[in-house]
């Protein structure tokens, strides 16, 4: 049986591989569904998901849930499903998805910083020392822009990364007490009807005539990026504390953007490899 540390790794691995695909996949349905339409379909599906997954293991939970903490997760999980995520699918929609997937990359820093301020994470010299060292691989690699990249769609991507970091670290509290099904479930379901009914009354509610195959795409988008990608990402963070595991995030500009040359034929310059080569040597530090 694997132990707490090598599970962390594992909740990590398979977060890794799901966020990875996120621009890559989304990028060509994303001139038939408008950013704010699908980060609602996304969130929708995977908290409905995860609702239905948390309706099984209901008997198991002993802890009640106070009404003031309900509130406050439907708050953050505001913050990461309209504004995070809706501010990241612009930034794709105006620029390469490598790019975008890179800019959302740099929220270890933030992380750091916000769990340092809020919830007292120790942060140890020789990790900070390995903090900056992968966002100055972010930086190295994000100079390395190409055709297809505007100044909107870094500043967007960089916003995306911000309000990821506030998200990530405020719930680690919440996860710790109600368990990482329950609240992912709630933080993403709850969160995306609101917004739904916002989208809805403001007239920008857009649900869009798609393919089979771009169905696919969206279902996978809301069950396994947004659903199950999230419910590993907080049982990472609840063992190996959120600054440790979002360092670990630089790792997926790397897989993004191999799967963007790959599937997208994206071009990779060499300033995006020496990036890669300082993102990788960080993790060791």
């Amino acid at each position: 049986m694997m132990t707490g540390g090598l599970m962390a790794y594992l909740f990590w691995f398979i977060t890794l591989i799901l966020f990875s695909s996120l621009e890559v996949v989304s990028k060509p349905v994303m001139g038939l569904i408008d950013p704010f339409t699908m980060t609602f379909m996304r969130f929708f599906i995977g908290g409905l998901f995860l609702m239905l997954l948390n309706g099984f293991t209901r008997k198991k939970q002993k802890i009640r849930m106070t009404g003031r903490d309900f509130i406050l997760i439907l708050l953050t999980g505001s913050l990461n499903s309209i504004v995070s995520m809706t501010l990241l699918q612009f930034s794709i929609k105006f620029g390469n998805a490598s790019s975008a997937a890179t800019l959302i990359s740099t929220n270890p820093i933030f992380t750091a910083l916000f769990a340092a301020l809020i919830i007292k994470e120790d942060l140890p010299k020789r990790k900070l020392i390995g903090i900056l060292t992968g966002f100055t691989g972010i930086l190295v690699f994000g100079f390395g822009m190409l055709e297809g990249d505007t100044l909107s769609g870094i500043l967007l991507g960089v916003a995306s990364a911000v309000t990821f970091a506030l998200y990530s670290v405020l719930m680690k509290t919440f996860v710790s007490r109600y368990g990482s099904l329950r609240c992912t479930a709630y933080s993403a379901f709850f969160p995306s009807v609101i917004y739904g009914a916002a989208l809805w009354c403001s007239g920008t509610l857009k649900i869009p005539v798609l393919t089979p195959s771009n169905w696919l795409i969206v279902l996978y988008l809301g069950i396994f990026v947004t659903g199950i990608a999230y419910v590993c990402l907080m049982e990472a963070i609840k063992r190996m504390g959120a600054t440790r595991a979002a360092t670990l995030f630089y790792l997926k500009p790397v897989l993004a953007t191999l799967l963007a040359s790959f599937f997208l034929s994206e071009s990779v310059g060499i300033l995006k490899i020496s990036g890669m080569i300082i993102i990788i040597f960080s993790l060791f530090l």
